[in-house]
């Protein structure tokens, strides 16, 4: 029984440990194809290690847990896994799950039983992204996955009471951030209804991406609920990363009040409305109507803080989530 795994492996990291124990934990004869200098050269955008260092980190590494494995060079992608019927197993990451693939495809076609695959979760750095080699030679992260260049995020946004929320709920998951408060932009509408709630949250990241990390959009919107032929406040918040990539994530909702959704309906704003009916101006920027009604039990700004948590939710395990991280 033979096991393969193959890389470049310039910067020993997380991700790479968790590879190779995964492969050393099948029980099987480990074999890593370690790219040469002139494959790494050809393919890396970034300078490698020069092989036989490399070689040398990964030897130290395997000797701690097994004895039973071999490095070989490594030429081309698929080296000569796709025409050797001994091999039986092949550990790869999310990122070359593909190659895998089609070294299977071709061993089919070679009348070779398939390998089997064994993909390793995603390993993340502390900004979410996947750690790399790369993202370790370019000095953006260290080994252990740690911001070493602040993650920098881009808040869409005029209401400070949003900012805060953001920056509170990321604080506990990054330390190294910087903000930039985005106000150049324009939204069909100051009151959103349904659906349009999460659509103008989405353009409001959009519209502050530029090349930041991260840029967040935050709407409040009125959600009607045939349940109890009421009117909710729910708070949408939208993520979009570098890559692209858009997740959303909503607050729990409470019931807004019928003489508010009324005004509402002319035209008003929520604040607008509780202006003209209690006289109490900007209420948006502080507790908002729910710290109001819900007597300080609840706040405006624990509700943005939840959206953004929600909106970070699929981040977390992005291998649950195919469809959005998936890089087949």
């Amino acid at each position: 029984m033979t096991t393969l795994v193959g890389g470049t492996f310039s910067r020993m990291h997380k991700g790479h440990r968790i590879l190779l124990k995964t492969a050393i934990d099948t029980g099987d004869h480990v074999i890593i194809g370690l790219t040469t200098d002139d494959y790494a050269k050809g393919n890396k955008d970034y300078p490698a290690v020069p092989y036989r260092r490399r070689m040398e980190a990964l030897r130290r590494f395997m000797d701690r847990y097994s004895r039973d494995y071999e490095i070989v060079p490594l030429e081309s992608r698929r080296g000569n896994s796709d025409t050797v019927a001994e091999y039986d197993c092949m550990v790869v990451s999310r990122e070359t799950e593909r190659s895998a693939l089609d070294i299977n495809r071709r061993r089919i076609a070679n009348g070779l039983r398939p390998l089997k695959i064994i993909t390793i979760p995603s390993v993340l750095a502390e900004d979410l992204f996947p750690l790399s080699s790369s993202r370790i030679v370019s000095g953006e992260i260290t080994p252990g996955g740690r911001r070493i260049k602040p993650v920098r995020i881009s808040v869409s946004t005029r209401n400070e009471l949003k900012i805060n929320a953001v920056k509170g709920y990321i604080s506990t998951l990054m330390k190294n951030t910087s903000y930039r408060k985005f106000t150049e932009y324009d939204l069909p509408t100051e009151q959103p209804f349904g659906d349009d709630t999460a659509k103008l949250a989405t353009q409001r990241a959009m519209k502050g991406l530029d090349d930041f990390d991260y840029s967040i959009g935050i709407e409040s919107g009125i959600i009607y609920n045939p349940m109890n032929q009421a009117y909710f406040d729910f708070h949408y918040c939208s993520v979009i990363d570098r890559e692209g990539r858009i997740t959303v994530g909503v607050s729990s909702g409470f019931q807004v009040p019928e003489n508010i959704v009324a005004l509402v309906k002319r035209g008003r704003t929520e604040s607008e409305a509780y202006l003209s009916l209690h006289g109490e101006a900007d209420i948006g920027q502080s507790a908002g109507i729910v710290g109001k009604i819900s007597g300080n039990r609840l706040s405006r700004g624990r509700l943005i803080e939840e959206s953004v948590r929600n909106a970070f939710v699929p981040r977390f395990s992005p291998d649950h989530y195919p469809e959005l991280f998936s890089p087949l």
